[in-house]
């Protein structure tokens, strides 16, 4: 069986701080045992947290709390051009683990914020603090100018004093911890199970026997959990595989839907008008050769992580754009 889709952080240049910088299409649910804030860049999309769908646009900053569940995709409203790429969401994601300042401030490992959207707490001044710190604290990093780890080791504890002292917050119990932890274990079997599964015939039923609930105890369940049906979560899944398999030019579109799992391609076609704008044959005509390419060297989701000299380059065209001036002399 397939394991469900953690995220295991790597903190290579900056301990318990990563910066990244991605460009998504589709990121499916996935889950991370560290804080994140990410900074929307360029382009439109929605964001999927915690059951919530947040519509985004460029200059907008949110918060993931450790273990929540969560995606990403662009917005299905905007144009589909697969050649070009300025629809797509551009993201800046700043990792930070929950080890980070433990010695000196320990509930950061047990804190949970019950909103993700920044802007529904901080005003347009406090937003741009927070936005200003992240992405200059980004540059400072990609550049690697001397000092860098200092300045981003500065930036970030004002970035999360800044969340502790005006977004309504929960420092919860060790029990309540680990209540927590069997609800994401939960989370991961059912995940990994679909994601085993989805291509060939799936029934609820099975789930619910191998959670020992009943078939109607374990729907309202799943639906508490993902903030959809079984049923959708499960051609979502489908359509995500079409989405990888469109790049082999020969297979044919019916091919495709079978190996999905879909049992009539009617219904990836829904699923593509939905969620791209488009039906799969035109989704395929528009896509380029040069997204081929990438698609086929990256099946496994549909995104792009940037190099650091594209990532240094993405920030400072931000950075212009909205005019965030350094914090600091130079």
């Amino acid at each position: 069986m397939k394991k469900m889709d953690v995220e295991l952080v790597k903190y290579e240049k900056v301990k318990h701080i990563k910066f990244l910088i991605n460009r998504i299409q589709l990121r499916k649910e996935h889950i991370h045992n560290d804080f994140e804030f990410f900074v929307v860049l360029e382009g439109e999309g929605i964001a999927k947290i915690r059951n919530k769908s947040y519509p985004l646009k460029p200059n907008d900053v949110y918060l993931v709390n450790s273990g929540d569940v969560h995606s990403y995709h662009r917005d299905p409203a905007r144009s589909l051009d697969l050649k070009e790429t300025d629809d797509v969401p551009l993201f800046l994601f700043v990792q930070i683990s929950n080890q980070f300042l433990r010695e000196y401030f320990p509930q950061i490992k047990t804190t949970i914020f019950n909103s993700c959207n920044l802007s529904d707490y901080l005003n347009r001044e406090e937003i741009t603090y927070v936005i200003k710190h992240l992405v200059l604290s980004a540059r400072d990093y990609f550049r690697e100018v001397p000092f860098y780890q200092l300045n981003v080791l500065s930036s970030i504890p004002n970035v999360l004093a800044m969340c502790f002292k005006k977004v309504p917050h929960e420092i919860v119990s060790e029990t309540q911890k680990m209540n927590l932890k069997k609800k994401n274990s939960r989370i991961e079997r059912i995940i990994s199970y679909i994601d085993a599964n989805f291509d060939r015939q799936i029934r609820l039923q099975d789930l619910a026997e191998q959670e020992n609930l009943s078939q109607t105890h374990f729907s309202h369940l799943f639906t508490s959990l993902f903030g959809i049906t079984f049923q959708n979560y499960v051609n979502i899944k489908r359509m995500e595989q079409c989405v990888r398999l469109m790049p082999c030019e020969e297979k044919t579109l019916l091919e495709i839907s079978y190996e999905s799992g879909f049992s009539d391609p009617k219904y990836m076609n829904r699923m593509f008008v939905k969620h791209f704008g488009y039906t799969p044959k035109e989704y395929r005509k528009r896509l380029g050769t040069e997204q081929r390419q990438i698609n086929n060297k990256n099946a496994r989701e549909l995104e792009t992580i940037y190099s650091t000299s594209d990532s240094l380059e993405a920030i400072e065209k931000f950075i212009a754009a909205y005019k965030y001036k350094d914090k600091k002399p130079q």
